[in-house]
């Protein structure tokens, strides 16, 4: 069977992410890629892997938060509000 090649664009829509992102997954090694020329062409497989192995999503940093809870909130005037004129 032959292996299915993605451009550097094609792997950036199936990531959602832009297309520099993937260059540098590829520079940093954390997806392989093929230099033909000047571009890049990814197999599908290595796509697959990525995933595989990259599909862990950090837990948000909730410190920040409870902090804000114990610090008092001013309520009056226009604090933290911009107006244009």
């Amino acid at each position: 069977m032959i292996e299915r090649f993605f451009t550097t664009e094609q792997v950036a829509n199936i990531l959602q992410v832009h297309p520099f992102t993937i260059l540098k997954f590829i520079k940093e090694g954390k997806l392989k890629g093929i230099k033909i020329g000047r571009v890049y062409r990814i197999k599908e497989s290595d796509v697959r892997k990525f995933l595989g192995e990259d599909i862990n999503v950090e837990e948000p940093d909730n410190s920040k938060d409870s902090a804000r809870d114990d610090e008092s909130i001013d309520e009056g005037g226009d604090a933290g509000h911009y107006y244009i004129i």
